[in-house]
């Protein structure tokens, strides 16, 4: 089964989105690709040229970032441009956002049981 083709402008929306990601970052080009995974900074100059995207190592790393240690970047965002950009990391939020978590996944195996 061959790949199917990138679209190149699904592409370039998604690596902008990164891209802009990172200008929030104090951190240097080479500080954020040590921190994605990558041995140098010339992955993030193709991938602000829109020329390629993150592998899903990187991405997973990507959600893990923290931006100026108030916020991490939303992945749905960068996937499909959809939402905030930026999630928080307030432990009150988080915490709130994990009961929501927990009434979906109940919900959703309710629905999976009727």
């Amino acid at each position: 089964m061959s790949r199917r083709k990138r679209d190149p402008k699904l592409l370039r929306e998604q690596c902008s989105r990164v891209a802009a990601l990172l200008t929030l970052a104090p951190e240097s080009d080479a500080q954020i690709s040590r921190f994605l995974g990558h041995a140098n900074p010339s992955s993030l100059a193709r991938l602000r040229d829109g020329e390629s995207f993150l592998d899903s190592e990187s991405l997973a790393r990507l959600g893990r970032f923290e931006v100026r240690a108030i916020a991490h970047p939303n992945l749905h965002w960068v996937l499909t441009g959809d939402g905030e950009p930026l999630l928080p990391t307030s432990t009150t939020k988080a915490h709130e956002l994990d009961a929501l978590c927990v009434l979906a996944r109940r919900e959703a195996t309710q629905h999976q049981k009727s």
